[in-house]
């Protein structure tokens, strides 16, 4: 009865915390209050209602702000790989990074949504992920959220094998006003500031900053460009919410972001210099009615993008991308044990190519995405939850521009729609106040990236023209996920240990395919086409064992993976070779007064990824398996101020953790105040 009465106790605080605030502040949750009220992380973003970290329905991991900075990093690729098993961090150069889940380490990473607060950052035109170019102030960030499996049914299609959701402070309920200056290795020097002003009228917060430093010394194929650029970026963020009345709410967004980076680029499998513009708009409203919660959330997000490889030495190659994303939804409860969210949403997306080298043409492209969705949570008992969600997404897709004369296709063929569902399912059993088990089933989409789907253009460097050909005809991939995890609570020890088993399939793979030699305009030219190759499978798991205890702190994991790759799938993409299948991470701390000590390690298996290094096409690159090890030490010099020592790869000077430039070791030390 006393197990019963705390669940039924902890289901009403989370009634009471949800009302308190949204309805006051609409959808700008205090993360706070329900902290310190539950005494772990929570989220909203796996199905729109406040839940525990423990008991979310989806397969997430939380990594908290203390763990943020004791990570003595700086970049968020490097934090999360550094914290959560069944993830690897694919890093190419000082500036770019790739992130793959459980066993789908690519370049431009088309499988993992990425949002910031919930807005997309995640890039359509090749469908991947600038990390270099996102618009935060590290200090700034709440918490990351890390989604493993499909989540496209609660966070949207191209949620094909996972969400990484980064949530920074809020301009309402936090009072974040952080500055830091960080300077190290590769002549890096680093500046952010972020400013919160709030009230009863509500709260607005500015973040701005940037970094320079310079590309790692290793050595470079002959495919990659000649042009190096020094690795830098300039960042600036505004996010308001303002309270209309006591229902309703008003929030506004702007940011912009101007980076360069050296980029491994998969349609090239070459290193490329990458200078990428971005900007975005955003609103919305929050109105807490008699029918539920009626939230609005409607941005812009414009990208230029230009990248200088070895295929247009002189010219760079040029992209301008524009996705405009509209969502309404209501969240409403029937009575005390039904949650359900409702929700419709409209895409629009434009892509143009800037490249002058392109042969007579111009190439253009729009699309329009209609998706409706669902989510019900039902409370079953007070230790048993369903979590159940379904999409439906209809897009509509048509070339706007002027092909080339030599295309495959015609404008009328691009003009074709693609209908497809995905859905999650998730159940959560709390065996006792110590065990609870968890059973889900997810069903992904990652729709065809705007170059796969609609690119026709041409490169007619001397030596290495290349059609490169977008189809009409491609299938959305779909991947499938089955999971069953188990969590115990070891009080003696003052840990808890987690482990989890899953088992993947993922349909239509699709990828660019060299299709030979082709003529254009009487030009020999190597034909690349865009195409569904087959599936791959994966299956493995991961271990973990984390607690604290008298100012002690530890976090030791293992993951495993294994995937196998169709022929096809395998010669053009080699899911199961790029990414290591055993994979330990550990990481160690202690808090001394004023001191934090912290150390990290990391054992990674062998890979044999595609390289491309003499423009015959890609070729399995074996490497063997590495350690890298980094540490920080903190101190805080009074209430407001730390200066923290970091380093990562302090075990050797270079680490070749990929076919691409090997990896040099970095150190900084950072300055961090709070006013």
């Amino acid at each position: 009865m006393k197990k019963s009465s705390r669940s039924v106790c902890s289901i009403c605080a989370i009634a009471v915390a949800l009302g308190a605030c949204l309805s006051s502040q609409a959808y700008a949750m205090d993360y706070s209050s329900l902290e310190a009220l539950f005494g772990e992380p929570v989220t909203t973003n796996a199905t729109g209602t406040p839940q525990r970290a423990s008991e979310v329905a989806a397969n997430m991991d939380i990594i908290t702000a203390d763990q943020i900075r004791q990570s003595g990093s700086r970049s968020i690729p490097e934090i999360i790989g550094q914290y959560v098993p069944g993830v690897d961090v694919l890093r190419t150069s000082s500036g770019d990074y790739d992130v793959g889940v459980r066993g789908f380490q690519q370049v431009f990473q088309a499988r993992l949504l990425v949002l910031v607060d919930g807005r997309q950052v995640f890039i359509d035109d090749y469908s991947r992920t600038a990390w270099n170019n996102i618009p935060v102030n590290i200090d700034d960030v709440r918490q990351i959220e890390v989604v493993k499996g499909p989540a496209s049914a609660l966070f949207g299609s191209n949620a094909a094998s996972g969400v990484i959701n980064i949530i920074t402070y809020s301009p309402v309920n936090d009072q974040n006003d952080v500055a830091s200056v960080s300077m190290g290795t590769q002549n890096m020097l680093d500046g952010d500031a972020t400013v919160t002003k709030n009230g009863s009228w509500g709260g607005t917060k500015f973040s701005a900053g940037g970094y320079n430093a310079d590309e790692f010394g290793t050595a470079r194929a002959g495919t990659d460009s000649p042009l190096v650029y020094h690795p830098d970026r300039r960042y600036v963020a505004n996010s308001s919410v303002f309270q209309l009345t006591p229902d309703l709410t008003a929030n506004g967004e702007f940011t912009y972001a101007d980076s360069k980076q050296n980029t491994a680029i998969s349609a090239f499998n070459a290193v490329g210099a990458e200078q990428t513009k971005t900007y975005s708009l955003r609103g919305g409203l929050g109105w807490q009615t008699n029918l539920g919660l009626i939230t609005s959330d409607t941005y812009l997000n414009h990208t230029y993008d230009t990248i200088m490889t070895t295929l247009s030495p002189t010219i760079p190659f040029g992209m301008t991308t524009s996705l405009i994303v509209s969502n309404l939804s209501d969240q409403f409860k029937v009575g005390a044990s039904n949650t359900f969210r409702a929700g419709l949403e409209y895409r629009h997306k434009d892509f143009r190519l800037t490249e002058a080298q392109t042969m007579p043409g111009d190439p253009a492209y729009s699309e329009d995405g209609y998706a409706a969705s669902g989510t019900w949570l039902w409370q079953i008992a007070d230790n048993l939850s369903w979590t159940n969600s379904l999409r439906a997404d209809h897009q509509d897709m048509q070339q706007t521009g002027t092909l080339p004369v030599a295309s495959l296709y015609t404008n009328s063929d691009y003009s074709h729609a693609i209908n497809t569902w995905s859905a999650n399912s998730a159940l959560n059993y709390k065996l006792t106040d110590k065990d609870t088990i968890h059973a889900s089933y997810g069903r992904g989409v990652q729709m065809p990236s705007l170059l796969q789907s609609s690119t026709d253009f041409y490169t007619t460097n001397p030596g290495y023209p290349l059609s490169y050909e977008g189809n009409p005809d491609l299938k959305p991939t779909i991947t499938q996920s089955y999971e069953l995890g188990y969590d115990r609570k070891i009080a003696p020890i003052y840990s808890t240990a987690k482990i989890a088993t899953f088992y993947e399939l993922t349909q239509d793979v699709a990828s660019f395919v060299n299709n030979g030699m082709t003529t254009i305009n009487g030009i020999p030219a190597f034909l690349m086409k865009a195409e569904n190759l087959g599936n791959s499978t994966a299956y493995g798991g991961e271990l973990e064992l984390l607690g604290n205890h008298a100012g002690f702190r530890w976090d030791a994991s293992y993951s495993f993976a294994r995937v196998t790759d169709k022929p096809t799938v395998l010669a053009n993409q080699d899911y199961q070779g790029s990414s290591p299948e055993h994979h330990f991470r550990l990481n160690g701390g202690y808090t001394y007064q004023q001191w934090e000590f912290d150390a990290n390690g990391q054992v990674v298996s062998s890979t044999a990824m595609l390289r491309d290094t003499t423009g015959a096409g890609g070729v399995a690159t074996p490497l063997s398996g590495y350690m890298t090890a980094g540490a920080r030490i903190g101190y805080n010099i009074n209430d407001k101020l730390t200066v923290a020592v970091s380093g990562t790869n302090l075990n050797r000077q270079y680490v070749h953790t990929s076919p691409y430039p090997e990896i040099e070791r970095q150190a900084f030390v950072t300055l961090t105040g709070k006013f």
